[in-house]
């Protein structure tokens, strides 16, 4: 039964549970300690002795140490009875109220939260996200054969970019060595974004994720202008610092580097952050550093545990870096430096070659010393080490890559909440379309799509056609550019005059077979199927007679160019196809504008010989 008594200080009545009896409540109007009788119920009477007003021997008897029960342990904001819980606890089970700090107690706050215990995070991030990462080994696998396939196509277009001497073939093989860089990193961060997903719905086991080069490429540029619009902020402070040291304080140069490594590190720290809204609809924060900051605040001991972490896991492959980079880098750049001054002279050697009247006068005056300069022989052997020192990076690269992605997917999904993230996007109202069951009952393209699909299938040949004959034409002995051009787009039309006439023969086996067999042996059969059924043949038959046509100007533009070429190109001046080799000619007497005291460089370019590539050229011997 409750027991009803009177507040000795507000006079108002309280209901205190049975469970009370003996001990004391607050009173939660006047907050005066009100004993509760352990007697049988019903309202305590309160008596009041009014002593004299001049007789202090109440006062002076009275036991204030008697006045509070301190054995009672009563709730002070619900009243709830205590006396069972720990004597430590603090924190009031029913409401929550802790009466050690004054506020919400640590449990209660806990449930409060609409996602998981953040606790939890520190709880199997090592056994279970190893679990995870041997689970899905096959991403760990992948991520190497990826990256290493990247890599051996980066530097292979590097190097060629660097052997060929002509801007149209390296412009093409430095465009592939900037795709194919790109691919490594949007390669990691799509497979983070694909883990992190996963990590949010709950899967231990991910489903295929399919791999797509141009979208790594792609995802790869957007790291770069991440870095550009996130991190440029961050390393503005360290770099700023570092230029000052090694400019104006006479420290190394290294040390500027090193300013701005160390203001990477936030960088880095904040990147689990940043996927974390990157995998959401909304992705402008996270290319904001603003409103990453003070999520980085909030959740400084998860992401340093996971900087940390990553970089432990990851000391293999920056350890073969830095040796790449010390053993091997003098070296790299050497090679590299040597490549390319090479590519230099070969272009200056063949524009003195080919200069007209009045330039060949001008460099028999003043010759260009960069035509001047003898080639390179080059030595390849130091590329050995560092190519498989980053082979056994790749390699080291893939588990510890996973492990990163999966630790990032648990940090964003224990503490979602503390990351404000934006998971709702501007909602679109979609009208649904009615969809033809059939393909027949499809609308029919235009002619102008068609036309236009015609002329894309065309030039798009046409294009790859004249790259692959520049190429082909740089790397063989005796090539011409132009002409290396002209036959390779000429082949390119050919080649859509293919696709054309496969259009068609398509088309027809699509109508009937008797159509198929008439254009495919009939002289005029697909002329006649063009006539007969003109929607379904006009695509090839586009296709095809834009091909035809092109190749007639191609054809009759070559002829006219070699005609043109042959007529104006010098021949051999000194015998017959010698070949202009520089270096083992000698002044000779009689040679005009030859003095005594000239090089063999200046008689070379004084009498310019027909430029051919041929085997025992110095061009040619840089392999050797």
């Amino acid at each position: 039964m409750a027991v009803k008594v009177r507040c000795p200080g507000c006079q108002k009545v309280l209901t205190a549970p049975d469970e009370a009896r003996g001990k004391a409540i607050k009173c939660p109007s006047c907050t005066t300690r009100v004993p509760i009788p352990a007697g049988g119920g019903g309202a305590a009477k309160v008596v009041k002795k009014k002593a004299p007003a001049d007789d202090e021997s109440a006062i002076a008897s009275l036991d204030l140490r008697n006045l509070e029960d301190t054995e009672a342990r009563i709730c002070p904001k619900c009243g709830f009875d205590m006396q069972f819980q720990d004597e430590d606890e603090t924190e009031c089970p029913k409401c929550g109220y802790d009466s050690a700090s004054g506020g919400l107690g640590e449990k209660a706050r806990k449930k409060r939260l609409k996602g998981p215990d953040p606790d939890k995070f520190y709880e199997g991030f090592w056994k279970k996200n190893w679990r995870f990462v041997f689970k899905n080994q096959g991403l760990a696998w992948r991520t190497m054969a990826y990256v290493l396939i990247a890599s051996l196509i980066m530097f292979g277009c590097g190097f060629l970019y660097l052997y060929i001497p002509m801007w149209p073939p390296r412009v093409f093989f430095g465009f592939c060595t900037l795709v194919a860089g790109m691919m490594i990193p949007g390669w990691l961060w799509f497979l983070d974004e694909q883990v992190i997903v996963g990590t949010l719905t709950k899967k231990e086991k991910l489903k295929r994720i399919n791999f797509d080069f141009f979208l790594c490429s792609a995802l790869g540029i957007k790291w770069v202008a991440w870095h550009a619009a996130f991190a440029s902020l961050v390393l503005a402070v360290p770099a700023l610092l570092g230029y000052v040291l090694t400019q104006f304080g006479g420290m190394p140069d290294f040390v500027l580097w090193i300013c701005i490594g160390v203001g990477y590190l936030p960088v880095l720290a904040m990147l689990p952050i940043v996927m974390g809204h990157m995998v959401m609809p909304v992705q402008a924060p996270g290319w904001m550093v603003w409103k990453v900051f003070p999520a980085w605040i909030k959740t400084l001991k998860p992401t340093l545990l996971w900087l940390f972490l990553t970089l432990f896991l990851h000391l293999p492959v920056f350890g073969l870096l830095a040796t790449i980079g010390i053993v091997s880098g003098n070296d790299l750049a050497r090679i590299a430096r040597q490549m390319d001054e090479n590519s230099a002279t070969y272009r200056a050697r063949l524009a003195a070659e080919n200069a007209p009247k009045k330039k060949a006068a001008e460099l028999a005056a003043q010759p260009d010393p960069v035509a001047a300069r003898e080639y390179h022989k080059v030595d390849y052997l130091p590329l050995i080490l560092p190519g498989g020192l980053w082979v056994l990076g790749c390699v080291f690269l893939g588990f510890p890559a996973v492990y990163s992605c999966r630790l990032n997917g648990q940090f964003v999904y224990f503490f979602r909440e503390q990351l404000d993230l934006q998971a709702l996007a501007k909602e679109y109202k979609y009208v649904a379309k009615a969809r033809p069951e059939d393909e027949e009952d499809k609308p029919p393209k235009t002619l102008q799509q068609v036309l236009l699909e015609a002329i894309i299938t065309t030039v798009m040949s046409i294009v790859i056609g004249a790259v692959f004959g520049m190429v082909a034409s740089a790397l063989s002995e005796g090539g011409s550019m132009l002409k290396g051009l002209m036959e390779g787009a000429f082949y390119g039309s050919l080649f859509a005059g293919a696709i054309g006439r496969i259009m068609l023969l398509s088309a027809a086996w699509n109508e009937s077979a008797a159509w198929g067999l008439a254009v495919w042996w009939l002289p005029f059969g697909d002329v006649a199927f063009a006539v007969v059924h003109w929607q379904e043949a006009r695509g090839g038959c586009l296709v095809s007679v834009m091909a035809f046509f092109l190749s007639i100007i191609l054809l009759i533009l070559a002829v006219i160019g070699l005609l043109t070429i042959g007529g104006i190109t010098p021949g051999p001046r000194n015998g017959g196809g010698q070949q202009f080799d520089p270096g083992q000619f000698e002044p000779e007497a009689g040679d005009p504008g030859v003095e005594a005291g000239d090089g063999p460089a200046a008689a070379a370019l004084l009498r310019p010989q027909p430029f051919r590539l041929a085997a025992g050229e110095p061009w040619r011997q840089l392999v050797a």
